[in-house]
């Protein structure tokens, strides 16, 4: 309220002067106060448990299901409707690995509390099917400041092996990137999952990428490569894709595609997955 009597004394000029430095100091109040409400800025994104992302598959797998009672898991794809069983030696820390009878078909599951992460490799010779994907399976909620670093398994297929290594990411929420690598990288084969000594991979480079508002991110990738000595393969190319997910935003699951060729004009395609948590 502006009061004039307390300092007029009946001053026409007075009241004029004491209204307007009243009401001056009251209205400079008022918008302090609504200028540090607008600048009030949320520290998280918000991904509801009623959100369209939440069980979707990101990639070229229709459906999957993992039943753990029966160790049971199916997979639907265009052309593909297989049915697998638990491959337990061959386990990768937390990323379960399922294979048919017939050795036809192979598959890595990996689940965190708020992400999974599928991988499958199969087929006759000559015709093998690769099928990635990743998505959320519960509500998460997305950090909009600091900087964390992610930790995790990276599992993977060529048309006779399979791949294994460590993923690290470097996460900048209030940047919104993701940059990272996988290291300790190995071939090994398919059928009994030994080690592959002859064919050392070097580390893949997963370049700067932006995440998006939905916590979504997608880059290219570098290096990679088999560094044997006995064939000289080129430097390798690829691409991965991902998400931020789990209940505070700490988890991060994707696939990886790389393409190896050597310098005879001989190739091969890589595809895998990844699954990390802070």
């Amino acid at each position: 309220m502006c009061a004039v009597s307390a300092c007029s004394n009946g001053d026409p000029e007075a009241e004029v002067i004491c209204l307007l430095e009243t009401c001056s100091g009251d209205d400079d109040d008022d918008d302090v106060g609504n200028d540090r409400i607008e600048d009030e800025e949320p520290n998280t994104i918000t991904i509801s448990a009623t959100d369209v992302s939440i069980g979707q598959l990101i990639g070229n797998i229709d459906d999957a299901n993992y039943n753990p009672a029966f160790q049971v898991f199916t997979i639907f794809a265009p052309g593909l409707d297989a049915q697998l069983n638990r491959f337990f030696t061959a386990d990768c820390n937390g990323i379960l690995v399922m294979r048919d009878p017939t050795e036809a078909h192979d598959a890595y599951l990996g689940q965190g509390t708020g992400t999974r992460v599928l991988v499958y490799s199969g087929g006759l010779a000559g015709n093998v099917q690769n099928f990635t994907t990743f998505g959320r399976t519960s509500a998460a909620e997305l950090p909009l400041t600091g900087s964390v670093e992610f930790n995790g398994d990276y599992v993977g297929f060529t048309p006779t092996r399979r791949a294994n290594g460590r993923t690290s990411l470097d996460v900048n929420f209030a940047a919104a990137t993701i940059s990272g690598s996988i290291t300790n990288r190995v071939l090994r084969l398919k059928p009994d999952n030994t080690l592959d000594v002859v064919n050392p991979l070097s580390t893949l480079n997963l370049g700067l990428a932006t995440i998006s508002n939905a916590g979504r991110f997608s880059g290219m990738t570098t290096g990679g490569e088999i560094v044997n000595g006995q064939i000289v393969w080129n430097p390798a190319t690829g691409n991965f894709a991902g998400l931020i997910g789990g209940a505070t935003g700490n988890e991060a699951a994707g696939t990886v595609s790389v393409d190896h060729t050597d310098t005879t004009g001989g190739s091969f395609q890589e595809i895998g997955g990844f699954l990390a948590t802070w």
